[in-house]
């Protein structure tokens, strides 16, 4: 039997979890509030664990565990990666709650677009001084205001909205009933086209959308992961990414095969065994796997997949330490796999050592290296 490593999973959205999270896979996803006196947080849930909302401290109340986006950003380790290595960062923004009496509360959509706004101007001066590749990050939200405010202010960000809507208030039951509406009206392909038609480049969903019963009653085209359902995805998707959580240890093979990128909850050590029986690489884009590289690790037998997975990091060479024809051959091989619609010349302008075009299938950490309280997305 193999050894397994001690490991206890750092607490979510905290600094150590992000910084945790960006080395082991291609990049983290990370949620942001902002708090009384405009200072940028990373904290999901809409109260603290003593009941507070965040936007009503400032940020010397707020308790201990709360980091700032300041000091994530002051990480060299984080920033390697995200700068120099390919890895990705995908930021959602984080309404107030209705009750806290910030951004108009319950009914004033004007007030919350101005606080969207407060907050891409924080966020944009924060990364003004980081030189990253213009597809190495987007910043999103449930909030479809996210689009109009991104519209009326200068700034180099991307952005995209989360789908279906799932508003800020209400425990899990609640949210979820009150986005059921949408999800049966919205089939994927439909999604994407509303993500196209904005702008947005990609798409951040739920795998409801591909997997299981619900991913057969919402309007329009099905499609899935498997058979008919996953060539009919290709050919409609043509590249366009599709960012899926969560991606559990029964779909996450599915969903690189299928061209996609996973927001994953579990970057143990340990986890080398995936529950379809795979040996785990969850670096299939800032340490990509040639098809003969896949193929034996697929042919390892599971008693050795941490060795063998082991061994292969140390042996193949990272995305930032490839030939430029090596990249290059990366990209053709997943253009031609997966339908890719845009030119190779607009792909090959996006690939360098530090950057990779939108399009490639990642996994990504969510919320550094897996939700661990209480929330939704």
């Amino acid at each position: 039997m193999e050894e397994t490593l001690d490991w206890v999973r750092p607490r979510e959205n905290t600094v150590e979890a992000l910084v945790y999270g960006m080395e082991q896979s291609d990049g983290v996803e990370l949620d942001l509030r902002l708090t009384e006196d405009d200072m940028l947080v990373l904290h999901h849930d809409s109260k603290t664990e003593f009941g507070e909302y965040p936007e009503c401290l400032t940020i010397n109340d707020l308790p201990e565990y709360v980091e700032t986006m300041d000091k994530l950003l002051e990480n060299k380790d984080f920033i390697r990666r995200w700068t120099e290595e390919g890895a990705f960062t995908c930021i959602e923004f984080k309404t107030p709650h209705p009750s806290s009496g910030k951004a108009g509360g319950w009914f004033d959509g004007r007030e919350k677009e101005q606080h969207m706004i407060k907050m891409i101007q924080k966020l944009d001066e924060l990364l003004q001084p980081i030189e990253r590749s213009s597809s190495s990050t987007v910043i999103y939200s449930f909030d479809p205001k996210i689009i109009s405010a991104s519209k009326k202010i200068k700034n180099n960000l991307e952005f995209s909205r989360l789908r279906p809507n799932i508003r800020s208030w209400g425990n899990w039951t609640t949210q979820r009933i009150m986005a059921t509406p949408s999800f049966l009206a919205n089939s994927l392909p439909k999604l994407m086209d509303k993500q196209r038609k904005e702008g947005s480049p990609m798409l951040p969903c739920s795998l409801q959308y591909l997997k299981g019963i619900e991913s057969n009653i919402n309007l329009g085209w099905t499609v899935g992961l498997e058979g008919k359902k996953l060539e009919r995805l290709t050919r409609y998707r043509r590249g366009y990414p599709v960012y899926v959580w969560p991606s559990k240890s029964d779909s996450e093979r599915l969903l690189l095969d299928a061209g996609l990128t996973g927001l994953t909850d579990d970057l143990s050590p340990n986890s080398v065994t995936l529950d379809s029986g795979h040996a785990r690489w969850i670096k299939p884009a800032t340490q990509p796997l040639t098809d003969e590289m896949r193929k034996e690790l697929d042919e390892t037998p599971m008693k050795e997949h941490a060795s063998k997975i082991s061994e292969l990091q140390k042996e193949i060479s990272p995305w930032h330490e490839l030939s430029d024809s090596e990249r290059r051959t990366f990209i053709e091989r997943w253009k031609k796999k997966w339908l890719w619609e845009r030119e190779i010349g607009t792909l090959l302008s996006e690939t360098a050592e530090s950057s990779l075009p939108w399009e490639v299938s990642r996994i990504i950490g969510h919320r550094g290296t897996g939700k661990s309280h209480r929330g939704g997305s």
